[in-house]
């Protein structure tokens, strides 16, 4: 496998900067008293949990009559700068580091559009992935974090103890794991596949294998839902890893209505208002050493042909060139 390509994307994200419409921000921004040091700032507080920062964004954004993307574009694109010198230590895969490289392409040549906006959940995990604060996996990401201990009252029955037993003895705690979320910039966003997901998988486990201090995955989503399974059955496999390989898999409460689970799907849509179908999250839980001996089964996933490789840098060079141009 390659190296991953620091050098050229780190010009590819100071030529971005450079560029005039970003200059224009620039200078409004530093009249406004908005310096870099607050810009990292924003980058590096913003939450999906906590509209301020969001809001004090937007109010700078309209402050400095800033184009729709404009002031989000320079943001991340300083942070990323900032971030590409801490990469190459970070104890992850080479491979997580070459998807860092492709995340922060992807905010210097943004496809034609797409359109950063400090509104969204979707630049909010951006703004994770420039500050080091979530890990592109391909299919998903994932974050450090810890299972809330609040979680284990919405499981119900039986299974709350079960998940009560396996976080003492198979998690061994609540804290740190890894928690994984579906990467909204994915290249095909409509399209989900068991190989990818099992690729962004084995890279959580490789990051594991180096962090010994890491207890395991974990995931919530109407997605891991058995319930959603019961009227999607084609979804089913989305949880076959997990189950087959040493996870535990329960219910958790109920999702609203607007978290996703309907959009493009008229079988959801229309067993939800017969009232034949009420959406809930799913709980996912998949210890280290099951994550660990799963990975270890499957080398296989851990590249993929270097001819690949080469073809998909250079389009993606050959993007960057046409965007200066």
């Amino acid at each position: 496998m390659q190296a991953p390509p620091f050098d050229e994307v780190r010009r590819q994200c100071a030529a971005a900067i450079e560029s005039a419409e970003l200059r224009d921000v620039a200078s409004a921004l530093a009249r406004a008293g908005v310096d870099e040091a607050q810009g990292h700032r924003f980058v590096a507080e913003i939450s999906e949990h906590d509209a301020r920062v969001r809001d004090r964004l937007v109010a700078v954004r309209s402050a400095i009559g800033s184009a729709a993307g404009s002031l989000e574009r320079l943001l991340l694109l300083r942070s990323a700068v900032q971030a590409l010198d801490r990469v190459p230590q970070l104890p992850v895969s080479e491979d997580v580091k070459r998807l860092f490289c492709e995340s922060f392409h992807y905010m210097a040549a943004p496809p034609d559009g797409v359109t950063f906006n400090a509104a969204r959940d979707s630049f909010v995990a951006l703004c994770k992935v420039a500050s080091l604060r979530r890990f592109p996996a391909g299919q998903y990401h994932w974050e450090i974090s810890g299972l809330p201990r609040s979680w284990v009252l919405k499981v119900s029955g039986r299974d709350r103890l079960t998940l009560m037993w396996w976080i003492a003895t198979k998690l061994k705690g609540f804290a740190p794991i890894c928690f994984i979320h579906l990467n909204a910039h994915r290249k095909n966003r409509f399209v989900l596949t068991e190989r990818e997901s099992e690729r962004s998988y084995f890279r959580v486990a490789q990051a594991l294998a180096l962090q010994p201090h890491l207890k395991g995955l974990v995931t919530s989503s109407w997605l891991n839902s058995p319930d959603t399974f019961a009227i999607s059955p084609h979804l089913a496999w989305i949880n076959r890893t997990f189950v087959e390989n040493g996870g535990f898999v329960a219910t958790m409460g109920p999702a609203e209505p607007d978290c996703g689970v309907l959009a493009r799907s008229p079988e959801r849509t229309q067993a939800y208002q017969a009232g034949t179908f009420t959406p809930t999250l799913g709980l996912v839980v998949w210890p280290r050493e099951a994550m660990l001996a799963w990975a270890a089964a499957h080398p296989e996933l851990g590249h993929k042909p270097a001819r690949v490789l080469r073809a998909r840098k250079e389009i993606a060079l050959d993007a960057v060139a046409g965007h200066a141009r």
